[in-house]
């Protein structure tokens, strides 16, 4: 025979005033935020958004700065390693008017080039005398970010060609037309941010191995 016992449940005990307190607080603070705090919130991002929203486009400006002298550096750089590389002569171009950098190839019949290693009797003029290697496009406006400028003995020069040969000279002149003569300044290259200030230069010694001036 087996005997058998009703259960009884624990009666429930009454929560403390304290703890209804706390209860009563958790509940409040999960009804989210009012209009007048969201409204507050919006205003406080705008500000916010307002003041930095000038230093980010100055600090941009300069970034592009920095890196359009860097492109002319290595410009140079590139045309004088692909001279010595190649056996050919190699010329940049620089054209203040358009503000491009064109890199050109001596090199005569494109069909079956004959490479020039000599800057005096090479033609960079003609068209079916030599091989257009790259353009270079650095001067995007003065609105837009800087003033890009070609300097010589402390003067501007609106057009300027550089021509490196195999054996690792450079000669220079400020005629298109006219015939080359032997590196012996440093010309540079001068980039400038008019909105900030920001001023960057590039140097091209004889040796033609342009750098950035420190």
């Amino acid at each position: 025979m087996c005997l058998r016992f009703p259960l009884h449940r624990a009666a429930a005990r009454p929560i403390p005033p304290r703890m209804r307190t706390v209860v009563r607080k958790a509940r409040a603070g999960n009804r989210g935020f009012t209009l007048m705090e969201l409204l507050a919130v919006v205003i406080i991002i705008g500000v916010l958004a307002a003041t930095a929203s000038p230093m980010f486009v100055q600090i941009m400006r300069d970034r592009r700065v920095n890196r359009t002298a860097m492109e002319i550096s290595s410009m140079y750089r590139l045309a004088r390693s692909r001279s010595l590389g190649r056996g050919t002569a190699v010329m940049v171009r620089w054209d203040a008017g358009t503000g491009n950098l064109d890199m050109r190839e001596a090199a005569s019949i494109l069909t079956f080039p004959v490479l020039n290693s000599n800057c005096w009797t090479a033609d960079f003029n003609t068209a079916d005398q030599f091989r257009q290697i790259s353009t270079l496009r650095v001067n995007g406006g003065a609105s837009e970010l800087a003033s890009v400028a070609m300097l010589n003995n402390a003067s501007e020069v609106p057009q300027v060609d550089i021509c490196f040969t195999p054996r690792g000279r450079a000669f220079i002149r400020f005629d298109t037309n006219g015939p080359f003569a032997p590196l012996t300044t440093v010309p540079t290259f001068r980039v400038d941010n008019q909105q900030t200030g920001l001023s960057r230069t590039v140097l091209i010694p004889p040796n033609g191995a342009a750098r950035l001036a420190l």
